[in-house]
């Protein structure tokens, strides 16, 4: 019987957490994403500069063009500029 009881509150805390995934307004979504790739992006600018030169060869970038990355604002995500 208490196993039963547990096993209905385990799926009522499952159908509680559904429920709030679903209704989480998309405005807030966009801006978690949005946010999260930012982040994402400062961190790979961070990595390329911190490659030695011999690296950066092996997979055909320039200091130059790494330099030129890494003093992009984090919010500029408009592609790779050559």
């Amino acid at each position: 019987m208490e196993c039963l009881l547990q096993n209905q509150q385990v799926d009522s805390r499952q159908q509680i957490d559904q429920h709030q995934q679903v209704e989480q307004h998309p405005c807030c979504v966009t801006w978690r994403a949005r946010f999260n790739r930012w982040r994402q992006l400062s961190r790979e600018r961070d990595a390329l500069r911190h490659l030695s030169d011999d690296m950066l060869k092996d997979i055909g970038i320039s200091r130059e063009a790494v330099q030129r990355e890494a003093r992009r604002p984090f919010w500029d995500d408009s592609g790779w500029r050559r």
